[in-house]
């Protein structure tokens, strides 16, 4: 397995992002393969998304101002992950331990870092449909047939840093299954489920960094 980390410009609300990524392949001379697996950051498609708030335009409910003293959290970004977590599990120091999408994730996947000054980014809109549609783009332009990740990045209890986490996946099969072969005693594994999509995304996550 070769990684090949692209850099791109800063993209902006609206962006045709899929456009942007193939004309820096181009660029770099970097030919699209079959069977390539292109890994995004999901920080570029909520942006290109238009996925986007400002502080500013936050009105923060009582229960919002309540948590963001005991976490010491911007009140009004609280308020933005109340609104889209589909479940929160607690809290902790800067952080609250949600459910979204099916994914535990800390803060609704809503961050600071990256955006500008008073700015915060949501998670995709969709971040399944938005692989789908990245891979279907490039089938239309370069005519191959290539797997795409979209890629965060997570925390894990009782582990310190984040690891790569892959919250939308189309083109290829995320899950390897090793049930029913046999290890290298000959002994058939049972339940061994290894997630390729997030493995990728891990190796990633390593290229991108977090800044």
């Amino acid at each position: 397995m070769e990684l090949t980390p692209v850099r791109i410009r800063v993209i902006k609300p609206g962006d045709n992002l899929t456009g942007i990524v193939l004309a820096e392949f181009r660029k770099r001379r970097i030919d699209v393969r079959n069977r390539d697996v292109l890994l995004v950051s999901s920080k570029v498609v909520s942006v290109a998304e238009g996925r986007v708030v400002r502080l500013e335009d936050i009105s923060p409910s009582r229960r919002a101002r309540t948590l963001a003293k005991k976490t010491n959290l911007d009140e009004r970004q609280v308020e933005l992950i109340l609104r889209h977590a589909d479940r929160i599990y607690g809290e902790v120091h800067r952080a609250f331990l949600t459910l979204k999408d099916n994914f535990l994730i800390a803060n609704s996947g809503i961050d600071k870092s990256n955006s500008r000054n008073g700015e915060v980014i949501l998670w995709p809109r969709n971040p399944q449909k938005a692989a789908e549609r990245i891979r279907e783009e490039i089938l239309d332009r370069t005519k191959k047939h290539v797997g795409v990740a979209i890629v965060d990045s997570r925390i894990a209890p009782l582990r310190q840093g984040t690891t790569g986490l892959a919250i939308g996946v189309a083109g290829f099969h995320p899950v390897k299954d090793y049930r029913l072969k046999k290890d290298i005693f000959g002994k058939p594994l049972e339940i061994t489920l290894q997630n390729l999509a997030d493995d990728l995304a891990c190796a990633a996550h390593l290229l991108m960094g977090e800044a």
